[in-house]
């Protein structure tokens, strides 16, 4: 075979696989209804796509493992790990998605998980700080990703596309990590897979971004869980602070929002239109611009982590991290306070 049609595989495979898949999904039925309040569609949408995108990661993963594409030893190191998290995740969404689930039960399926997670991994070992520490650490990470791309799951192309940057940022600092001598690094294979994850979430953004196809908390839970535990093999290599800086589009928006409505007396358990990028669409936004800003974001965050020195990152996330907060509070005393008193 030659070189340009492996490419093509490569690289196009997992888009065209996950988007054929996607249009399969609409025999499944599963559909999202409006609410006449924080969802903004007009009529029913399916939804669930996120199984697709799932579906294709995991084949992609066995063909590749076929294919010794990927080393001996992924199925040990680490990577198979952060696959079957992101798989369980995504079962724990679809359950919601189909039947329905309680905010309560599905933080505590979550919590579950993320620790089973945290106990279970081999790749935490190669941690300096005290395990037990480390373990605690990852739960909540985990918990926070699932959880807050679920959180910023409400907007066509926005959550999965800023989710396929902060894969390819993980990807190429994976690729380019020089592992343990201790141990078999999943850096590589955990490298591959995140770039396949990503090409995965290209091919539902054809069909996310018309507005047709949700990825249900499936995908937001699915995706979520795999970028949590890429992100936390990202920190073993590199530093926690550059793992961060990733995910800083999410958790500036997710963490802020929370802490202004818990200051309000506001619930933090129930859905609400309270997200800065809910904000943009309250006051008129159409999707794409919503999401393309949110994307050149997550773009600035992953070229940074893939840049910076270990010295340096907490410095840096710092210095972003207080960027994005200035820039969340100005759109809260601006745009927020315009919206409340037009009553939108």
């Amino acid at each position: 075979m030659s070189w340009e049609a492996i490419t093509f595989i490569r690289f196009m495979g997992p888009v065209l696989l996950s988007a054929a898949l996607c249009g399969m999904m609409f025999l499944i039925r599963i559909e999202d209804a409006p609410d006449g309040g924080r969802k903004t569609q007009a009529a029913p949408v399916p939804n669930s796509g996120g199984i697709a995108i799932l579906l294709t990661l995991a084949l992609s993963a066995w063909l590749a493992s076929e294919a010794q594409l990927l080393s001996a030893s992924w199925t040990i190191n680490g990577t198979l790990n952060v696959l079957a998290i992101a798989i369980v995740a995504g079962a724990i969404g679809f359950v919601d998605d189909k039947w329905g689930m309680s905010a309560w039960l599905k933080l505590v399926l979550t919590g579950t998980l993320a620790v089973s997670f945290a106990v279970l991994d081999p790749g935490l070992r190669l941690a300096s700080l005290p395990l037990p520490l480390v373990m605690s650490g990852v739960a909540l990470w985990l918990l926070i990703t699932m959880n807050a791309v679920n959180f910023m799951d409400g907007s066509n192309g926005l959550s999965m596309g800023s989710s396929a940057i902060m894969l390819v940022g993980s990807a190429m600092i994976l690729w380019h990590s020089e592992g343990s001598p201790n141990w078999p690094g999943p850096a590589p294979d955990l490298a591959f897979l995140c770039m396949t994850a990503a090409l995965a979430i290209g091919g539902f953004l054809a069909w996310n971004l018309p507005g047709r196809l949700y990825v249900g908390d499936s995908g937001a839970f699915g995706i979520g869980a795999f970028f949590g535990g890429a992100s936390i093999m990202v920190a073993v290599f590199t530093t926690i602070w550059t793992a961060a800086i990733l995910f800083l589009p999410f958790l500036v928006d997710v963490i802020l929002t929370i802490f202004w409505r818990a200051r309000y007396g506001q619930s933090i358990m129930t859905a609400h239109r309270e997200h800065a990028y809910q904000l943009f669409l309250r006051s008129g936004w159409a999707h794409l611009p919503v999401a393309v800003l949110w994307w050149v974001f997550s773009w600035v965050c992953a070229l940074v982590a893939m840049n910076v020195p270990d010295t340096l990152a907490v410095w840096v996330f710092f210095g972003l991290l207080a960027i994005g907060c200035g820039l969340w509070l100005v759109q809260r005393l601006t745009l927020g306070r315009r919206l409340i008193a037009e009553g939108r």
